[in-house]
């Protein structure tokens, strides 16, 4: 089975690098700027886990190239316009999409763009960065790629792609993506949005007067959210990403944070505007949601 991964960064090319050590026919598409990087240095990981150098097989969007037969989209969502356009010549009716995007709404935005192609859920949890010399660097030792049947897929095809993914010590089956999408969905939108908007660190907040009521309050309303819009989620959920909260370390802090702080582009509109669009769908109030995304929408305003 021939995979294309779209995006060598900190997701993307950690995924590829597993993938590579476990014999898969991997292909990353790049920009320009990166391909000339990963042909002089290789894709280099340092991780706890493992050391990893590779030079795995290149592409620049619009090369030609054979069709693929499972396409893993790791980037960041407001890229996801350019990269639905940049892998059409690359797909033949059967090959296979799967993302491994924060939130839900790039899940509809794919199956818009290609209706009836078959579509897999991702979901990723994992700490890394690049370096200054484009090397991933995995931050702690833990990692955690699901995927599962999202939609238009037979029973037969979806066995050959299990198949293939048993074969690398990456990924593992979801019993049922879409409540794993769900699931980190609630999570990541509590953090990244209290962590924006009061600027601080996980341990900032949480151990400064009503911080983690704060928590909770946000954690609920999302949670409130999600069921009215037909989510699976535990009934629990908000006490549970309440936990996980309390069990971080002082210096935690989110993605989007980081972003903020080095004054590049966030995924506020497809995270938390997200939300709230289906908070007024669903008549659902949602005030500290509300408060949170009009911080994020002030700095976007300001960068453009």
């Amino acid at each position: 089975m021939k995979i294309l991964i779209v995006g060598a960064g900190a997701v993307g090319g950690f995924i590829a690098s597993r993938m590579l050590e476990d014999g898969l026919d991997v292909t990353l598409l790049v920009r320009e700027g990166r391909r000339r990087q990963l042909l002089k240095d290789g894709l280099v990981v340092h991780s706890p886990l493992g050391e990893f150098t590779g030079h795995p097989k290149l592409l620049v969007a619009g090369e030609p190239s054979e069709p693929f037969d499972l396409v893993l989209i790791a980037c960041k969502a407001y890229g996801l316009p350019e990269v639905l356009e940049q892998i059409k010549p690359y797909l033949h009716p059967d090959t296979a999409l799967l993302p491994f995007l924060n939130g839900y709404k790039h899940m509809h935005d794919i199956a818009a763009a290609y209706p009836g192609q078959p579509l897999l859920g991702g979901v990723a949890r994992i700490e890394s960065t690049l370096d200054e010399s484009g090397a991933i660097v995995h931050l702690r030792p833990y990692f955690s790629f699901v995927y599962g049947n999202f939609d238009n897929m037979t029973d037969e095809a979806y066995e050959r792609i299990k198949l293939t993914l048993a074969a690398t010590r990456v990924l593992a089956e979801s019993p049922d993506i879409r409540r794993a999408l769900w699931e980190k969905y609630s999570l990541i939108s509590g953090l990244s949005g209290l962590t924006t908007l009061f600027q601080a660190t996980v341990g900032e907040i949480r151990d400064a007067g009503i911080g983690m009521e704060t928590f909770r309050r946000l954690f609920g309303e999302i949670a409130d959210i999600i069921r009215a819009s037909g989510g699976s989620i535990p009934s629990d959920m908000a006490d549970n990403n309440a936990k996980i909260v309390e069990g971080l370390s002082h210096g935690s802090t989110s993605s989007m944070l980081r972003d903020l702080q080095s004054g590049t582009h966030t995924e506020a509109a497809h995270l938390h505007s997200y939300l709230l669009a289906l908070a007024r769908e669903n008549d659902v109030s949602a005030p500290l949601l509300e408060i949170v995304y009009q911080r994020l929408a002030i700095y976007e305003n300001r960068r453009s």
